[in-house]
């Protein structure tokens, strides 16, 4: 409800020191749930980005295209050709199973052992096993390439970069210019 000019004005100053709004509003749910818990048990999951499954209920499963998933089928399809990303950066994904995994035992937790302190676990593997974005790219394109999808727009051939040129030269070549033909 309020006028654009506004949202932008304000953003910035309620951002403080955090990099952008969705952190921003997650830090301020925790701190509501820890204001307002009362004398309930309380215990807050942290996943990273979460992903295709690990085991449970098969490996790879997955229930929507949200995410980082649509992004690997459109790229698995040939659709998505080029992604702005540091292939430096840890792509700290973790598989629901997992995050469903710790959610029930820290819940149980929770339950049966009633800590004092709000409990917060965070559910994520690049601190201890890093996998960098440069890394997915090849194990996500050779993946697609040994075991291509079913209706296949072109070859899968997408990749990462953090140059803003670039990236637009391959959405002109790649993405707009067969969207036009």
């Amino acid at each position: 409800w309020l006028d654009e000019s506004i949202i932008q004005d304000i953003t910035p100053k309620l951002l403080g020191d955090w990099p952008n709004t969705y952190t921003y509003t997650k830090a301020l749910s925790e701190y509501l749930i820890q204001q307002e818990k009362g004398n309930l048990n309380i215990a807050i999951i942290r996943p990273s980005i979460v992903g295709a499954s690990w085991h449970e209920p098969f490996p790879g499963w997955i229930d929507s295209f949200n995410g980082t998933s649509g992004i690997f089928v459109a790229a698995g399809k040939g659709i998505l050709r080029t992604v702005i990303a540091n292939n430096e950066a840890v792509a700290d994904m973790i598989p629901v199973d997992v995050a469903i995994n710790l959610t029930l035992a820290a819940g149980w937790f929770t339950a049966v052992h009633r800590p004092k302190n709000l409990l917060v676990y965070n559910c994520t593997t690049g601190g201890i096993n890093p996998f960098f974005w440069g890394e997915m790219e090849q194990y996500v394109m050779s993946t697609f390439k040994r075991n291509p999808l079913e209706q296949a727009f072109r070859t899968p051939n997408a990749h990462l970069t953090s140059n803003y040129l670039i990236n637009q030269y391959w959405i002109t070549v790649s993405h707009k210019a067969p969207a036009i033909l």
